[in-house]
């Protein structure tokens, strides 16, 4: 495909994402028992309006662990009945609609920064308010937030439940997926050292899923609990098997020479401590000479080598085995999680997040765009005349909000699938009977949804548009015209969102890219001066991680960019940046281990000159661009 459409092939890419079973059933069933309680009380638009709440706890379900659950389904569906009450609050009125949205806006943007589960409850906020605003407003104002959440109710409870019966499951999947990326990163090792083919994995980009899985499984393990796991523990257990994963990671750098070529059993190893991690079940084997406990069955390690990296990965995988497999009363399994630096409380996090964010000079451009891209929507709905719908305004939060994609990507998929989705609403009003064949078709759908959103936002568009149809009749806005009054929001959405929030406004991507390259320059330097100081491991370790984090931040953000085709003769220049950032952090962490086994001459002058270098290229990134 030629370079200038490059952007549209990355755009329509179909993720290969499994269906999930658990969820699929759960969101058909969720969403099936509001709707035959209103049906058979006679009362079916309060069932509609309490499947909004099942619809919205359904997109926010997941498999995660239960506090995680908890988090996820809970914010969102208060932040849906705390929008769905403002937007009734407004009687009506168009100039407070739109002061009420870009105020709701202005929050969200800012909020939505801080990170995945603000980001999912700010924006619920957001879509819940133009909604709100564009419902009936016959009924009391407390009556759709109170069955919203009333609504998502039994889905809640059945995926807490399933995670409860299950308690450990997902921590250890969480942390048996980052043991096996670092597997993956070993036989990278091997792989390009031995000249393997172009389809080869790279080292980077395994690095980069090493990262991904090592911040996820601290995420699950630590991260969002709210008090520090209990000495015994399964999360204690798991965070000791995290922590001496760290050293494999930081030896997995020095062995990618021809002349310290790792042996494949290493990889093997690791891949079979992540089985017995996730099972929970270890088979003990032969006792090493000088071990405390038995190890996993692993494939025969060579001896100890002699060769002072390889003695470093040898070290660090007998000392992951020896974590999983110690006896409960042994020290080496409860490692205490000192990589991780203890957290405030969770009020104290959150004003130390929104001051930062209000400080920051990319999130207030961010927020203040997206607010005034909602008023602008929200004064067209409401002084143009058309047919009440919170469909317009819904659309323009959709595609302008950057981290749910760039804005021609967006207005892409957004009018592929609502057309698609609008032929099958259609198709499904016009031949479908109102009551129970209605309902059945809903549970289908939004089973369907819970089976393929994740692959493509098109195939969410394109199911969630039908069930939004369907509902539609019982809460207030029935009539032949409701699917074609959704495709003219959907056009005058997109078209709103293109002109102001892409070609009047757009978004600032050189300042989001270039900061998170400098800020990421900025931490290698800090490693680098502290290597030259002789920092401890944790502190090494916690830089490691932080520098790998931003560096994932932007290869994110790099591969978002890859739908927007402004950008397409400057991505080159931004991938050539991350590449030198991520070849001077692996340089620096062999460094590292060369230093702590005593293998290197005084390297003082030339960490000194590396993070010399490394400001400087960070200050030049930050300097105006003209």
């Amino acid at each position: 495909m030629t370079g200038g459409l490059q952007w549209l092939e990355h755009t329509v890419r179909i993720r290969p994402v499994p269906a999930d079973r658990a969820l699929v059933l759960r969101g058909a069933v969720g969403m099936l028992v509001p709707l035959a309680v209103g049906q058979a009380a006679g009362r079916p638009d309060l069932g509609a309006a309490a499947a909004l709440g099942a619809y919205g706890a359904a997109v926010d379900d997941s498999s995660a662990p239960w506090r995680t659950r908890a988090l996820t389904l809970v914010l969102p569906q208060i932040g849906g009945a705390i929008g769905l009450g403002l937007g009734r609050l407004t009687h009506g009125q168009a100039w407070a609609q739109i002061l009420l949205v870009a105020v709701v806006a202005l929050v969200s943007g800012l909020v939505s920064t801080i990170g995945r589960i603000s980001d999912m409850a700010t924006l619920v906020l957001l879509l819940a308010t133009a909604m709100g605003l564009g419902l009936p407003t016959g009924p009391p104002w407390w009556q759709m937030p109170g069955l919203f959440l009333l609504g998502g109710l039994p889905l809640m409870l059945l995926s807490l439940a399933d995670a409860l019966r299950h308690p450990g499951r997902a921590e250890r999947r969480s942390v048996a997926d980052a043991v096996r990326a670092v597997a993956e990163l070993l036989d990278t090792a091997d792989a390009d050292t031995a000249a393997a083919d172009a389809d080869t994995a790279t080292w980077s980009d395994r690095r980069h899923a090493v990262t991904a899985a090592m911040d996820a499984a601290y995420d699950t393990v630590l991260v969002r609990r709210l008090t520090a796991p209990r000495p015994g523990s399964t999360a204690a257990r798991l965070a000791g098997h995290l922590n001496h994963l760290v050293e494999v990671i930081a030896a997995a750098p020095a062995v990618r020479t021809p002349a310290t070529n790792p042996p494949p059993a290493y990889a093997d190893a690791v891949r079979h401590i992540a089985d017995a991690i996730e099972t929970g079940a270890i088979k003990t084997g032969a006792m090493e000479a000088g071990a405390k406990s038995p190890l996993p069955q692993l494939p025969e390690l060579p001896p100890a080598p002699q060769d002072p990296p390889l003695r470093e990965l040898h070290a660090a995988v007998m000392g992951l085995a020896a974590s999983v497999t110690a006896s409960e009363d042994d020290p080496v399994r409860h490692v205490a999680p000192h990589h991780v630096a203890p957290r405030p409380r969770p009020a104290r996090r959150l004003v130390s997040a929104l001051t930062e964010r209000l400080h920051d000079p990319v999130a207030r451009r961010h927020a203040l765009r997206l607010a005034v891209c909602m008023a602008a929507a929200q004064a067209v709905a409401a002084l143009s005349g058309l047919p009440r719908s919170g469909w317009l305004v819904l659309t323009v939060a959709l595609v302008v909000r950057p981290g749910l994609g760039t804005v021609p990507a967006r207005l892409v998929l957004r009018a592929a699938g609502t057309t698609a989705g609008v032929l099958i609403g259609l198709a499904a009003v016009t031949f479908l009977p109102s009551g129970w064949w209605r309902i059945a078709a809903t549970v289908v759908l939004t089973g369907l949804l819970q089976a393929y959103a994740r692959r493509n936002y098109a195939l969410q568009t394109l199911f969630l548009t039908p069930v939004m149809l369907l509902l539609a009749d019982p809460l207030g806005q029935a009539g032949s015209a409701v699917p074609e009054a959704r495709l003219l929001d959907t056009v005058i959405g997109c078209a709103l969102a293109f002109a102001v929030g892409y070609l009047l406004w757009p978004e600032d991507t050189h300042a989001r890219v270039d900061h998170r390259l400098a800020t990421a320059y900025d931490a290698i330097a800090d490693y680098a001066d502290s290597l030259e100081r002789s920092g401890d491991p944790g502190t090494l370790h916690t830089l490691r991680r932080r520098i790998h984090h931003d560096l994932a931040g932007v290869r994110t953000e790099l591969a978002r960019l890859h739908t927007d085709p402004r950008h397409h003769h400057t991505l080159q220049s931004w991938r050539d940046d991350l590449a030198h950032a991520e070849a001077v952090i692996t340089r620096l962490t062999a460094m590292s281990a060369a230093i702590h086994s005593g293998a290197t001459p005084d390297p003082t002058a030339a960490l000194r000159d590396l993070a010399d270098h490394l400001r400087e290229r960070a200050a030049h990134l930050r300097r105006p661009k003209r």
